[in-house]
């Protein structure tokens, strides 16, 4: 997935199912019957981040679930592969666009802007406010 006129590129892989009961490393997503299961040696705060874009989605998930048990997300794989050009916020936006590309859920609308003063990319989550961001 890239991002913005220059670039904020990460790489991601999900695996999408359906079980009766969630796996023990399963972490919930809100009050959803959605879980989700970050990829290994994940800092945290690509987990925090990628749990917002997750929650952004999580109905739509939740509708995958054609009977009864729990939606489990795996993220398979996670890379960021230009460190310098990293911001955290593309964790959200990669996994939104990931299911949407790959899974069919549509997402919301991420808009992005350069601020120049800023130096930083500043993402709009469909009228989602990130806490505190």
């Amino acid at each position: 997935m890239r991002i913005g006129p220059w670039g904020l590129v990460a790489r991601v892989s999900l695996d999408v199912g359906r079980v009766e009961t969630p796996p023990p490393e399963a972490h919930a997503i809100g009050d959803s019957p959605v879980w989700w299961v970050p990829p290994p040696g994940v800092v945290p705060a690509d987990e925090e981040w990628m749990r917002f874009g997750l929650g952004l989605v999580a109905d739509r998930l939740d509708a995958l679930r054609p009977g009864p048990g729990v939606v489990v997300l795996r993220v398979l794989a996670w890379e960021v592969p230009m460190l310098p050009d990293y911001q955290e916020e593309v964790a959200a936006a990669a996994v939104v666009e990931c299911l949407r590309q790959h899974y069919g859920v549509e997402g919301v609308d991420i808009g992005v802007t350069f601020d120049r003063e800023r130096n930083r990319y500043v993402f709009a989550w469909g009228g989602t406010r990130a806490n505190g961001r």
